[in-house]
């Protein structure tokens, strides 16, 4: 199944990239519903790189283990505006997720995120719930962007 949720956000697209290329910053945008902790220290920090998979402890409402969950990505296009993960967990085996997004406006950025959810019997159940947490990302999104700090938490 897919899901495709979209929004607009109030910034420009280099502001978006800047905020975007952090690690930390879905760290922020995913609390409180999901937080990721990386099975290595450090295993979240820099930029984001094409091939490296990210190793992470996945839990719900920071005390529910979910298992761990796999992000790596494999292709990071700063001309076409486009982030592109497979990624995997104990839930679902595939979490294929696409970011893309371009400036319609003069500081008006039109953002969308499209997963690919495989899960067996449970796919229904985690699209539903992919419906509600990226819309809750994308709210987290535009407080970060008016945020000057990408680290700050909040």
């Amino acid at each position: 199944m897919i899901a495709r949720i979209s929004t607009r956000l109030a910034c420009s697209e280099n502001e978006l990239w800047q905020k975007i290329i952090e690690p930390g910053s879905l760290q922020f945008v995913a609390s409180p519903i999901v937080s990721f902790v990386p099975v290595r220290e450090g295993g979240l920090s820099g930029e984001w790189q094409v091939g490296v998979p990210y190793q992470l402890k996945l839990y719900f409402l920071k005390l529910i283990p979910l298992g761990r969950h796999t992000i790596q990505l494999v292709r990071i296009d700063k001309e076409a505006n486009k982030i592109i993960s497979q990624e995997r967990g104990l839930l679902a085996r595939v979490w294929n997720h696409i970011i893309c997004f371009r400036e319609v406006a003069l500081g008006v950025v039109s953002y969308t995120d499209e997963i690919e959810i495989r899960a067996g019997w449970l796919t229904p159940a985690i699209w539903l719930f992919a419906q509600l947490f990226y819309r809750h990302r994308q709210r987290r999104w535009k407080v970060l962007l008016r945020k000057k700090d990408p680290k700050t938490r909040g």
